[in-house]
């Protein structure tokens, strides 16, 4: 997905900071599926609207729950108190989801000062590498990213 695609599809980009999950079981597609909800305090908005609330509902495939585990790849792999940037599209409920899964997760790492965005650790193999939103974020400063984010929003 490249990053104007990764932005059109997306309700809200943001930095925010995982706290508390849990795993529900909800029918997607028709079919019974491990999720897990995290809760997420909002930072700020990189782009687009913030959400209304300061802690919002990010939901990703798969989890452990009464003894079952599931396991979809591709998904977002979320690290309670580690900051990230997130491309988010809203759910009928209310709830988000990442936009592409993990191609709009970005763990923020804090390097010499610096605070730089990496690609999702769960990251598949991206068809069209080099026109992707993950090769254009993934390294970038922050505030280079929000300028990148910005301009793919303008176009």
């Amino acid at each position: 997905m490249t990053l104007r695609e990764l932005v059109s599809r997306s309700h809200h980009v943001l930095v925010g900071t995982p706290g508390e999950s849990r795993c529900v079981y909800l029918v997607i597609g028709g079919r019974r599926m491990v999720v897990t909800e995290t809760q997420l305090r909002v930072e700020g908005a990189l782009a687009k609207a913030a959400p209304s609330e300061r802690v919002i509902t990010v939901r990703t495939l798969g989890g452990q729950l009464d003894g079952v585990g599931e396991l979809v790849d591709g998904q977002a792999e979320l690290q309670r108190g580690e900051l990230c940037a997130g491309f988010l599209e809203r759910g009928p409920d209310g709830a988000c989801w990442f936009t592409g899964m993990a191609q709009g997760h970005y763990p923020i790492q804090s390097n010499e000062g610096a605070l730089l965005l990496r690609a999702s650790p769960k990251l598949p193999t991206i068809r069209d590498w080099e026109r992707s939103a993950v090769k254009q974020l993934n390294g970038a400063r922050l505030g280079d990213a929000e300028r990148l984010v910005a301009e793919a929003v303008s176009q």
